[in-house]
């Protein structure tokens, strides 16, 4: 049996961005933190993937996003994949669970996505390095800012995380579903442009 991913299911999510003038590393972080070593993914790395996290239909959906140009920042331990991240910079991006919550994005923002830590790893300072190391490669794509999504129940314990090495969570809209089929959305931070709903309700 696979063990591929928990999805989360919400009603209320935030589009949220962070500066990608950050610090290179995490000098706080755990030995094992350290000790990863993190490389621009291919498509050699999807046998390195642990079967009992990753099954054949998900490993052929992360090999389409490669066929489409997408950043997979790759953390590994030895040959052990221990964490990943999914970037890219198209103009669209949507949060798959709610539909209809999808956003335009600026000129200067890239999206980063479906980050992975096994579940034994969790809670070590391993994702805020990998935040530090995908920050940094959206900024020498030349971009200013990462747009990402939170469920509302994650998004004051990643703020107070990442926030220990210098990075700033901004809320910028609230998307909620008021009724099955229809989303409302809440702008946070009037005058920003960086991101709006594509489909405005």
């Amino acid at each position: 049996m696979y063990d591929v991913r928990v999805i989360v299911l919400a009603r209320e999510v935030y589009i949220c961005k962070c500066s990608t003038d950050v610090p290179l590393e995490d000098p706080n972080a755990s030995p094992e933190a350290k000790r990863v070593r993190w490389v621009k993914g291919t498509e050699a790395d999807l046998l390195r993937l642990p079967a009992e996290h990753h099954n054949p239909e998900h490993v052929e959906e992360l090999r389409a996003r490669l066929a489409r140009g997408e950043h997979w920042v790759l953390g590994l331990d030895g040959d052990t994949v221990v964490s990943y991240t999914w970037l890219h910079t198209r103009r669209t991006i949507d949060y798959p669970y709610l539909p209809g919550c999808t956003f335009e994005t600026a000129d200067d923002v890239g999206y980063g996505y479906d980050a992975w830590t096994p579940p034994e790893l969790r809670g070590g300072g391993l994702r805020r390095v990998g935040f530090l190391v995908e920050l940094n490669a959206l900024k020498a794509m030349g971009l200013k800012w990462e747009a990402s999504f939170f469920v509302k129940h994650q998004l004051e314990g990643a703020t107070r995380s990442l926030g220990k090495v210098g990075i700033n969570i901004i809320p910028l809209w609230r998307a909620r579903l008021e009724t099955r089929h229809k989303l409302s959305f809440e702008n946070l931070v009037p005058g920003d442009t960086s991101t709006r709903p594509a489909n405005p309700t």
